[in-house]
């Protein structure tokens, strides 16, 4: 028996019940107020926003923040039958596990949008430097939290070309958030700088698609001619966009969802 098998993410729900449903996972340092566009870019759907652990409505299941492994249980915990997941920036490490783990099949589709099951670079892998987040991991030691968390924030959205008002959302976002423990802060760092699920990620049997941006520093486009594999992962780059295309480009990124949906009907 797993100790999470009995708990769930804390969830907010929009739109029909009744309707498809999208489920989407936000990145490190976010919870699911960063996820709003989604709700307006697919009214027609079901949307459900998940928080990770020590975010949100799951700030009481902080203690599995460190675990990719009980992250994914709780997501399988968590999500309805049949539905589309879709995954930013880090949440993907634990969503593909989690797609991985599916034994009773209730994901009938996988997206990513900036994720990727490995963060840094190798020789054979086009990522970032890791000697950025142990930089961030510094700040930390150092009782710097605010800054690091505006340090990643400014890696994100550099060249994205974000209006005012996107700044604004991105900032009203972070107000909400409020405080997060800097121990759920640091754990997902150690996993961006440090996890590798390549593996279960490469073996998934369900329809995939990875989108990305051209402009994105965290997550290289490059990463798309590793992936790409018409049987199961399809891949998509949005060319103005950073690590935040549902603000940047959601039209187009929304178009792009449907149509692979609809496809893999």
């Amino acid at each position: 028996m797993n100790i999470t098998d009995n708990l769930k993410l804390g969830s907010t729900s929009y739109g029909d019940p009744k309707a498809p449903k999208l489920v989407v996972t936000p990145g490190w340092a976010t919870d699911s107020n960063f996820l709003k566009p989604f709700v307006s870019l697919f009214p027609d759907y079901n949307v459900i926003l998940l928080d990770m652990p020590g975010y949100g409505k799951s700030e009481d299941l902080k203690q599995f923040s460190i675990s990719t492994r009980q992250t994914a249980n709780l997501i399988l915990n968590s999500i309805p039958k049949d539905c589309t997941l879709i995954s930013w920036s880090l949440s993907t490490l634990a969503a593909s596990c989690a797609c991985y783990a599916d034994t009773e099949k209730k994901i009938k589709r996988f997206i990513s949008i900036c994720g990727t099951p490995r963060f840094p670079s190798d020789p054979n892998w086009p990522g970032f430097d890791y000697r950025y987040v142990l930089k961030c991991l510094k700040l930390f030691d150092e009782g710097r939290n605010i800054r690091s968390i505006k340090l990643f924030f400014k890696m994100q959205t550099q060249g994205g070309s974000l209006t005012k008002e996107q700044n604004q959302f991105i900032l009203e976002a972070c107000d909400k958030m409020g405080n997060i423990d800097p121990q759920v802060l640091r754990n997902g760092l150690f996993k961006m700088a440090y996890s590798d699920h390549r593996e279960a990620f490469f073996n998934l049997k369900i329809p995939c698609f990875h989108i990305f941006g051209a402009k994105d520093r965290l997550v290289k486009q490059e990463i798309a001619s590793k992936i790409m594999d018409p049987q199961y992962h399809l891949c998509a780059v949005l060319q103005n966009s950073a690590h935040m295309p549902f603000l940047t480009e959601g039209e187009e990124l929304s178009k792009l969802i449907r149509i692979f949906i609809k496809n893999t009907n």
